[in-house]
Parts: C-alpha cells; sequence; structure tokens
C-alpha cells in the first residue's frame, strides 16, 4: 500500500509538537543547573527538590520520546505512534507527581492535552496512510 501525501496542516502540527517538545527538553536540562533552578518561580523549586529519581526519568521519558517521537512524525516514520505513547506515559506519570505535590497546574494540565493530543494526531495519520 503506498503512502499517501500528507496535508500541509500535518507538517504543520508535527513542526509545533516537535518544537512544544524541545521546549520541554530545554526545561529539563536547565533543571539540572541548580543555579537555574533557583531563579524559578517556587512553587517550581518545591516540585524540583522533591521529586524522586522515578519522577525525573518520568519527566525525561515525556520530553525526550516526544521530541523524538515528533522528529519520527516528520520522518513520516510508523514507529511516531509507539514512541508518542511511551511519551504521553511520561507525562502522566510526571502529572501524577506534580498533582500529589502542588496539585493542578497550568503548565500540567497543558502538557496532558498537547501529549493526548499528538498521541490523538499521531493515531489518525497513521490511518490515513502518511507513516511508512
Amino acid at each position: 500500500m503506498a503512502m499517501n501525501k500528507p496535508h500541509l496542516s500535518f507538517w504543520l502540527i508535527a513542526a509545533a509538537g516537535l518544537a512544544w517538545n524541545l521546549m520541554g527538553c530545554v526545561n529539563y536540562i536547565t533543571q539540572t543547573n541548580p543555579e537555574n533552578v533557583a531563579r524559578m518561580p517556587e512553587i517550581y523549586q518545591v516540585i524540583i527538590a522533591g521529586r524522586p529519581a522515578w519522577a525525573t526519568f518520568a519527566f525525561a521519558i515525556a520530553v525526550f520520546g516526544g521530541a523524538v517521537g515528533c522528529i519520527l512524525l516528520l520522518m513520516r516514520k510508523k514507529m511516531a505512534f509507539p514512541v508518542l505513547a511511551i511519551s504521553f506515559a511520561g507525562i502522566v506519570v510526571t502529572a501524577w507527581f506534580t498533582f500529589s505535590v502542588v496539585g493542578a497546574v497550568p503548565s500540567m494540565v497543558l502538557s496532558i492535552l498537547i501529549g493526548a493530543a499528538l498521541l490523538w494526531y499521531a493515531s489518525i495519520v497513521r490511518r490515513f496512510n502518511w507513516l511508512a
């Protein structure tokens, strides 16, 4: 079965998803520097200081997996869907930890929504046969 040519919106959504996840990667890397953490709002300092290794690992899976998943989307690879699913699992675990520490925060809710939307979109483009 031949691949169909994706619509312009495919490229825009995949690129926007990549930009979002790259910002998450920068955020993750920034949080490894204590000087940067000291300049963050207090609520984020509390989250970072109290985050166990498993939650930090989930955060890494969420953002780096999301970036790789969006790169795979841009490359039109079917592996984008399972990679984005793993990324979404990392988002859920990270959000669960954040919620247990400080409750619902806007960035957590936005991350869940965007992660779910990217996973949903990957499932759609896979059915449209835009991925090989």
